[in-house]
């Protein structure tokens, strides 16, 4: 596997920024870049493996919409609450 360069365009105040953390770091900017990338995507992959995890508790009724949306965000909680009722009625009604 080879690396692919990408071209980001980013505001001065923050290329300064990168710069200084490369060379506190002592690093390049594309390793200060790339690993902050990786963590990023890392920790949004955890997050929606948590709201899938806590979604499927709250459909089968392990825990409350109050715990829901304490975990995922009122709005967020909202969603997939209509979303469970949703599947509910229509499974109810297939039956």
């Amino acid at each position: 596997m080879s690396d692919e360069a990408l071209t980001v365009r980013i505001e001065p105040e923050w290329k300064k920024k990168i710069e200084k953390l490369a060379a506190e770091e002592r690093e390049t900017k594309s390793d200060v870049i790339r690993e902050a990338l990786i963590e990023y995507i890392q920790r949004r992959e955890e997050r929606e493996e948590i709201e899938r995890t806590v979604a499927n508790k709250f459909a089968s009724e392990e825990i409350s919409f109050e715990e829901l949306a304490r975990i995922v965000g009122y709005d967020k909680a909202r969603r997939i609450a209509f979303y469970v009722q949703v599947a509910k009625r229509s499974f109810e009604e297939g039956l």
